[in-house]
This record gives C-alpha cells, structure tokens and sequence, in this order.
C-alpha cells in the first residue's frame, strides 16, 4: 500500500528497490515528483521522494524512487532481504 500525501491511498502492484507500479486511475502526469508514503508491512512505512516515468490512464504509474532517507533505504533492503530468506526456507530449490 502507498499513501500519496494529498489523501490518495493506492495499492502497489510491483515494489523494488528503486520504484513502484501503483495501480488506479491517478491525477498524475510523466516527470511530475510525488512524495509518498510506502507501507512496507502494517506497521512499518517510508518516505520516498518520487518521479512518475509512466502513467496509464485508468490503469496505474510508473514511479521511479529519486530519494529517500538512508534510514528507509536500509528498511526497504531488509524488506527484500526478509522475503527472499523467507522464499529460501520455504522453497529450497529457489536458492540458486
């Protein structure tokens, strides 16, 4: 889930460590900058500064993470480094 700061509340459809697909019918256009709120988990989040690299017109945005703090550059990390441990112990032969 990711919170724009002017009341949007949008699913994320794809989450990496350097951007976003968030899905919906957005009022946003290529190369504006967003700040936003990603919810890693219920209860951890970060904010990232954002620049939208593609816009779908009913479907979803493109956005490419242009800062963030180092604090919630390391969250996000773990973020990934959790789940892929996590892939690890429940699916052995993913580890490659």
């Amino acid at each position: 889930m990711a919170e724009y700061h002017h009341a949007y509340r949008v699913p994320l459809r794809n989450l990496s460590l350097t951007g976003a697909y968030l899905a919906g019918d957005l009022p946003f256009h290529v190369g504006q900058d967003i700040h936003l709120t990603v919810w890693l988990s219920d209860n951890e989040a970060i904010e990232v500064e954002a620049v939208v690299r593609r816009a779908v017109r009913g479907k979803g945005l493109g956005i490419e993470f242009v800062r963030m703090s180092k604090a919630d550059s390391l969250r996000l990390r773990g973020c990934f480094y959790s789940a892929r441990i996590s892939e690890r112990t429940t699916n052995p032969s993913s580890a490659a």
